[in-house]
């Protein structure tokens, strides 16, 4: 079947560097280099969640007794346990247990937020405590697709797609600026099919595969839905979803016949 797919070029699947060329060699070599949050999200973890453990650390004990008292209030428990505390030990404990709470989880967050480093031959992209090396050879093109970061290898299969808080800006320079090609978005993004069950244009098993993942999906099961996705892939189809909706669309055709 035709996907209608755009083609990448030999160019294209090096960065646009054509082969030899002095300054992508130079670019391959440069220093390792890392692409993390951004100051206004430093400044969110770092500062405003513990802002916010400070007030309402201060808050609760104030209201704590009037909110126990009410019929249908919601979290009522904390609030009760809370209220049987003494007001003078609450008053002083809340606001300091508020703010290292919010500082602890700001800590926590900023920690395991995506960071993509540059090495010379390599892309690490290291997330959520895990960490996936691509090698250069491998990176045919990376883009944006809503919050998410793609990037693709020369049959445009997902090598990667990971969730991400970065500057669109900070990954375009820094992909760019270590020889990869950069797309201001998905160049296969017309090419994807709403998937349904028992759809005639994808074999059985790749059927099955897609009911699996709707389900992992439905239970919002993140780890089987990354590798239902890979198994997708590996029966020649690639698939993004919106929500618990699914969109598949098959591998570059003449990748499909190698």
């Amino acid at each position: 079947m035709d996907s209608g797919a755009p083609a990448m070029s030999r160019d294209d699947r090096d960065g646009g560097e054509p082969d030899g060329d002095p300054d992508g060699d130079r670019l391959a070599k440069r220093a390792a280099a890392t692409v993390g949050p951004g100051l206004l999200y430093r400044l969110l973890l770092l500062a405003g969640l513990p802002a916010l453990g400070l007030f309402l650390g201060w808050l609760v004990p104030r209201v704590a007794d009037e909110v126990a008292g009410l019929k249908w209030a919601p979290m009522k428990g904390p609030f009760e346990l809370v209220a049987s505390f003494d007001d003078g030990w609450t008053a002083v404990a809340g606001p300091v247990v508020g703010l290292v709470l919010g500082l602890a989880g700001g800590l926590l967050v900023y920690v395991l937020a995506m960071r993509v480093t540059f090495e010379d031959d390599t892309v690490r992209i290291d997330k959520d405590g895990e960490s996936r090396i691509l090698a250069r050879a491998e990176v045919a093109a990376a883009f944006l697709d809503k919050d998410r970061l793609v990037i693709l290898d020369a049959a445009s299969r997902q090598l990667l797609r990971r969730p991400t808080d970065l500057e669109p800006a900070d990954l375009a320079r820094g992909f760019t600026a270590h020889g990869y090609r950069w797309l201001h978005e998905d160049p296969y993004a017309g090419c994807y099919h709403r998937w349904v069950r028992d759809s005639a244009e994808l074999s059985a098993a790749a059927n099955a595969v897609l009911k699996a993942r709707e389900h992992a999906l439905t239970k919002k099961n993140a780890t089987d839905a990354e590798e239902l996705r890979e198994e997708v892939q590996r029966l020649g189809h690639v698939v993004r979803e919106e929500g618990t909706r699914q969109y598949w669309r098959p591998l570059r055709p003449e990748a499909a016949e190698d």
